[in-house]
C-alpha cells in the first residue's frame, strides 16, 4: 500500500501534550475495569483506543496544515473551524467519528485531511493495523504498535512523526508502570488465574478509602513461589510500603504465603479465603454430605466472635474425622488465618468484603468469559496480552467496596494486629 505523508518528521511537535490527552483519558479509563466482573464488549473499548489514535493522528495533521492551537500565526492560509460529523473503520467495523475542520482563509473552503480519507477506508490492511495496535498496547512494544497500525492505513509512521508515536507509546506505557506510591493501600489482594497452559497472578489493591486498584500481573507457567515473588517485589519497586499496616487476603495456596512472608514480612497478618476453604473441604466429601457441612462453615464464618468461630470449626473436624479424615485436615490446615478478619472484631458488612478473594475471583471471571472463544494460546506473550486488555477494560467501572465507611476501623486493627504478633515474637 502507498503510503501518504502527512506530518514533516523534523519538526517538534510542542502541542502533542493536548493532543494526547484524549488517547490518555481512554487507555487510562480501560486501565480501571477486569476485577470487577463487567460483562461489557471489549471490543469496543478495544476500537476506543484505535480511534483515540486516529485523533491524534488527525490533530497532528491539522497542526502541520493550521499551526498551532490558540497561538497567533502571520500570514496564516487555514484556521480551525471546529468538527464535522463522520466515521473512520476499525477493523472492518465503522466507528462514528468527529472530524476536525480546517478552512482556507481567503476562500473558505474547507481543507481534506489525507489522514481522515485514509481512516474512512476499509480493507484486510486495516484490520491487520488495528491488531497490530492491540499487540503493541497490551506486549507493551508500543511504538511498534503504533507504527504498524498508522501504516496499515497507508500512512507512513515515518513520515507522520517519530516524535508522534514516541508521544503516543510513552502515554501509554505510562499507564503500565505507574507509581504506586500515591495509593494509600490497606488491603492486598492476590490470586491467581488459568488461561491455556498458563497461570497469570493479579494484585488487586483497596485503599484507605474503600477503592479498588490494579495494581499488577505476572505471568507463568503455575502459580509458584518465585512468580509469586517477583510480582509483589515489583509492586514494592513501584512505591508499596512494606512498612504501613496492610492486610493481605489470599486463595490459601502454600506458594502464595510463602511470597508474602518474604516480601511483607511473617508479622503481616493474612486473610485466607473462607470462599476456597469451604470449596477444598467439600472437594473431599461425597455430594450427599456437602450441603451439612457447607451451612455449618457459612454459620462459623459469619458469628461476630471469632472463639466462638474457631470452637465451632474444630467441633466440625472432629466429626468429619470419623469418616471422611481428608475433608478434616483440609479444614483445619490453616484454619487460624481464615479467621483474621473475625479476630479484629470488624462489621459483618466489612467483614464479608475482605474473608474472601470474590472481588479479584469476579475479574477473573471476566477474563474468562472474554477469552473463552479462543481455541490456541500461542504462548505467554499471547496470554499476557488477552489478560491486560480484559484488565484495562474492568477497573475502569470500580467502586467502592461494600463496608468502606468502616476503613478507618480496618487500620486499627491491622496495625494492633500487627504489633501484637511483634511482641508476641
Amino acid at each position: 500500500m502507498r503510503t501518504t505523508k502527512v506530518v514533516k518528521e523534523k519538526d517538534v511537535l510542542k502541542d502533542h501534550g493536548r493532543i494526547l490527552k484524549g488517547l490518555e483519558d481512554r487507555v487510562k479509563g480501560i486501565v480501571v475495569d477486569v476485577l470487577s466482573g463487567i460483562e461489557r464488549n471489549l471490543s469496543n473499548e478495544l476500537h476506543g483506543i484505535a480511534l483515540e489514535v486516529m485523533k491524534a493522528v488527525m490533530e497532528f495533521e491539522i497542526l502541520e496544515v493550521a499551526g498551532p492551537k490558540g497561538q497567533h500565526v502571520p500570514d496564516r492560509r487555514f484556521t480551525r473551524g471546529g468538527h464535522n460529523p463522520g466515521s473512520v473503520v476499525i477493523d472492518g467495523v465503522k466507528v462514528p467519528c468527529g472530524v476536525p475542520r480546517i478552512v482556507e482563509v481567503e476562500t473558505t473552503k474547507a481543507h481534506s485531511l489525507v489522514s481522515y480519507r485514509l481512516f474512512h477506508k476499509a480493507g484486510e490492511a486495516v484490520g491487520k493495523a488495528y491488531r497490530a495496535l492491540i499487540n503493541g498496547l497490551s506486549t507493551r512494544t508500543f511504538s511498534e504498535g503504533v507504527s504498524s497500525f498508522v501504516e496499515g492505513y497507508g500512512l507512513s509512521a515515518a513520515t507522520i512523526s517519530r516524535h508522534m508515536i514516541a508521544a503516543t507509546a510513552k502515554k501509554v506505557e505510562e499507564l503500565f508502570t505507574r507509581s504506586l506510591a500515591e495509593i494509600d493501600l490497606a488491603v492486598l489482594m492476590i490470586d491467581g488465574i488459568a488461561v491455556g497452559d498458563h497461570t497469570v497472578v493479579i494484585a488487586l489493591g483497596i485503599d484507605r478509602q474503600g477503592v479498588k486498584h490494579i495494581l499488577g500481573l505476572r505471568q507463568g507457567a503455575t502459580e509458584n513461589t518465585e512468580v509469586v515473588k517477583g510480582l509483589l517485589e515489583e509492586l514494592v519497586e513501584r512505591g508499596i510500603a512494606t512498612e504501613r499496616p496492610l492486610l493481605v487476603v489470599i486463595d490459601g495456596g502454600k506458594a502464595l504465603r510463602r511470597a508474602v512472608s518474604d516480601v511483607f514480612g511473617v508479622h503481616t497478618p493474612v486473610q485466607r479465603c473462607t470462599v476456597h476453604k469451604k470449596r477444598n473441604v467439600l472437594g473431599y466429601l461425597p455430594e450427599h454430605e456437602r450441603a451439612w457441612v457447607s451451612r455449618r462453615m457459612s454459620q462459623a464464618y459469619d458469628l461476630a466472635d471469632a472463639d466462638k468461630a474457631d470452637a465451632m470449626l474444630r467441633a466440625l473436624a472432629d466429626q468429619l474425622q470419623r469418616n471422611h479424615p481428608d475433608a478434616a485436615r483440609s479444614l483445619l490446615e490453616g484454619l487460624e488465618e481464615t479467621l483474621t478478619v473475625q479476630r479484629m472484631t470488624l462489621p459483618l458488612e466489612l467483614r464479608r468484603s475482605l474473608r474472601n478473594t470474590n472481588i479479584i475471583e469476579s475479574t477473573n471471571n471476566a477474563v474468562r468469559h472474554r477469552s473463552r472463544n479462543v481455541k490456541r494460546w500461542r504462548g505467554g506473550m499471547h496470554v499476557e496480552r488477552w489478560v491486560a486488555a480484559s484488565l484495562l477494560e474492568t477497573e475502569k467501572k470500580f467502586r467502592r467496596i461494600k463496608g468502606c465507611k468502616h476503613m478507618q476501623l480496618l487500620i486499627a486493627a491491622v496495625d494492633a494486629f500487627r504489633k501484637q504478633n511483634t511482641r508476641v515474637a
